[in-house]
């Protein structure tokens, strides 16, 4: 047999590499299970023996290639020694079940993706792979896999859970919205998803949608001290909205919430200035007087606090605001006259038991200190309203004038709903010292569809909304009293009161109990910054950037602290991702904007930035740095008109400030 041609080797080293190259079922790969190392060296073999055939005799050439092919297949089987087949998706979803119950979520997350691999389009493996993914932290990597899903499935509950839930963590409820109103409609009974769903209109302010939510979600399960808490925060909020409402009138209704406000924060002298003043206007709000006698009472001015008890109720006629008969026995308390304390919480019981109970916290610490806690207790379990069996005969009117609170608001709640505005105003009066909330709320509701700022209406819907709201919180703490979301609700309330430490220990607390709890460590972030602590607020700010590099509050904080670091161009890029901060705080990013392309020369834009802060102005400081703005472009006269409003408001606020001193 003559010399093998030179292109049968070509032909036959080819189809060997053509072989190996197919995927992995193909025949060769099945006959020559190698790895591609040794085939390379058989091919590099197979062309020297191919460039030398034409000088082989045949038969010489065959022994080459027999050796050549028992060699190659001798290594290749020593080398597959021990190497056990490829896993099945079977075995590694067993092999993922085994990790995800160990905790070991990312090992789980990367036998998912090799099921993946195997199986692509598997949408249980994908729902997993996000599912291991947001257990272990990932949150964005785990939005990312979800999203993937969704786009094909939008229906699916989990994903739509999971994403929102995992945006809510970001402190992106915007984002989060959509996906929980889909998961909601998936599985309308679903209390986490609800709670999701309420807290992220919580975020947004929309309140109405929030309140109902949590509302759901509270009747669905009563035990939930989340939903609880939601609920307290959604009413504290709405206070503070139609707080803002009120506080923009003259009325002598802002300056009873004004006055009130300041008792409550142990502001005596303060409270005792404001409430005098509206207490003098005529008609009076009700129970004005008996209010600045518990202002004059926290003085320890007792005769003053006398007369103004004396100017509320009339012992002749025994009618007026019976608030002001637990202002006697409160004095009478802090005079050591025990039997009078009694006597007149008795009498108060006597007239409406219910008022007693509900308005139990402006004596209790009184009698209490006194002494006299036990007997009061006996008066709040056992008290009931005298004849009561003769309520039905007297209009709702006249039951208010004789103290009766509850029995006029019964009446008025009866068969007849209150539709015209005394009768509603009266309805919100009674109701709120009966302790109807939801009749207050009812009614006022009613009248601000007709006057949408009227001063009376948005009083006792403060009022209101702020005990609905602290009897909420008061309940989702009997049933979780170590709650991050409480400690974070408390240090809300107590930052607003301007207690700083306080606050800054209940997010602590907060963090300490969830430590991703990015809101609570922004909350922390702002007290300390306000407490002038800015080493640590920075700390907390790069933690929630770390976390949500695009969290326009997180943004708009660590800009502030560059800015008054005086470490302008560092500050840029966080203002402009700040500039997605909420309505309120919009103004005072353009402030700082305005700074940083003061420093680099372009004064033009940080005219046009100011411009949009002066709305916030309330001391003039934003007006005069304006007007120089002004002067430095050149424009003498839009720099006259901002430096003159610069002075009004240094004056207003100046006139502001001596009205409020203590007296």
């Amino acid at each position: 047999m003559g010399a093998l041609p030179e292109r049968a080797f070509q032909r036959l080293s080819a189809r060997l590499r053509s072989a190996v190259s197919l995927s992995p079922e193909n025949v060769w790969a099945r006959l020559i299970p190698c790895p591609r190392f040794l085939l390379s060296s058989l091919f590099a073999l197979l062309d020297a023996i191919g460039a030398s055939s034409a000088h082989l005799p045949g038969k010489l050439l065959r022994l080459k290639l027999s050796a050549t092919f028992c060699g190659c297949l001798l290594i290749c089987s020593a080398a597959l020694q021990g190497q056990s087949p490829q896993p099945s998706v079977e075995e590694l979803w067993a092999q993922a079940n085994a990790a995800q119950q160990a905790q070991q979520y990312l090992q789980a997350a990367s036998i998912y993706r090799r099921i993946l691999v195997l199986r692509p389009g598997m949408t249980e493996a994908e729902v997993n792979l996000g599912l291991m993914l947001h257990l272990a932290g990932n949150l964005n990597d785990a939005i990312a896999c979800f999203e993937h899903v969704l786009a094909l499935h939008p229906d699916l509950f989990a994903p739509n859970f999971l994403t929102g839930m995992d945006y809510l963590k970001l402190d992106n409820p915007g984002r989060a919205l959509p996906y929980l109103e889909r998961a909601t409609r998936e599985k309308p009974d679903q209390l986490e998803a609800r709670i999701g769903l309420a807290n992220s209109f919580l975020q947004l302010g929309r309140l109405p949608q929030a309140l109902d939510e949590f509302t759901r979600v509270t009747r669905l399960n009563e035990k939930s001290a989340d939903a609880w808490y939601g609920l307290g925060a959604t009413y504290l909020s709405m206070e503070k909205e139609i707080e803002g409402d009120l506080r923009r009138t003259s009325s002598p209704y802002r300056s009873v919430l004004l006055g009130e406000s300041y008792l409550q924060q142990g502001q005596n002298d303060r409270a005792v200035a404001t409430l005098s003043a509206a207490a003098a206007v005529q008609p009076a709000v009700p129970c004005a007087h008996s209010i600045l006698g518990f202002a004059f009472l926290r003085s320890s001015k007792l005769d003053d606090a006398t007369r103004q008890f004396q100017l509320d109720w009339d012992s002749q006629k025994q009618e007026g605001c019976l608030l002001a008969k637990l202002g006697m026995a409160s004095l009478d308390a802090q005079n050591t006259d025990a039997a009078g304390a009694l006597r007149e919480l008795g009498e108060a019981a006597q007239i409406d038991a219910t008022f007693v109970r509900t308005n139990s916290e402006w004596f209790l610490s009184d009698l209490t200190k006194a002494g006299l806690g036990a007997q009061t207790r006996v008066i709040l379990d056992n008290g009931h309203t005298a004849d009561a069996e003769d309520h039905g005969r007297l209009p709702a009117s006249a039951l208010m004038k004789k103290g009766r609170y509850s029995a006029c608001s019964a009446a008025l709640a009866g068969d007849t709903t209150p539709t015209n505005l005394n009768e509603l105003r009266l309805a919100a009066l009674c109701s709120y010292y009966s302790g109807r909330d939801d009749l207050v709320l009812s009614a006022t509701g009613k009248i601000l569809m007709r006057s949408a700022n009227d001063p009376e209406a948005l009083y006792w819907r403060i009022q209101s909304m702020e005990r609905a709201g602290l009897s909420a919180l008061t309940q989702g703490s009997e049933l979780n009293p170590e709650s991050a979301s409480l400690h974070a609700l408390l240090a809300d309330m107590m930052r607003a009161k301007g207690d700083l430490t306080g606050a800054a220990a209940e997010y602590r607390q907060a963090i300490a109990a969830k430590p991703d709890f990015l809101a609570a460590r922004l909350g922390l972030a702002r007290d300390l910054y306000s407490d002038h602590k800015t080493d640590d607020a920075e700390r907390e700010v790069q933690y929630v950037l770390n976390a949500n590099p695009s969290d326009p509050e997180a943004n708009y904080l660590m800009g502030e602290i560059l800015v008054n670091r005086v470490e302008l161009a560092d500050a840029l890029p966080f203002l402009l991702k700040a500039l997605d901060a909420s309505t309120e705080e919009i103004p005072y990013v353009h402030a700082d904007l305005s700074r940083v392309y003061e420093d680099r020369g372009d004064v033009a834009q940080a005219i046009a930035e100011l411009k949009q802060a002066v709305l916030v102005d309330v001391d003039g400081s934003y007006y005069y740095r304006l007007g120089h703005l002004y002067m430095k472009s050149g424009d003498r006269v839009d720099a006259t008109a901002a430096l003159d409003q610069a002075e009004k408001l240094r004056h207003a606020t100046d006139a502001a400030s001596l009205y409020e001193k203590p007296k």
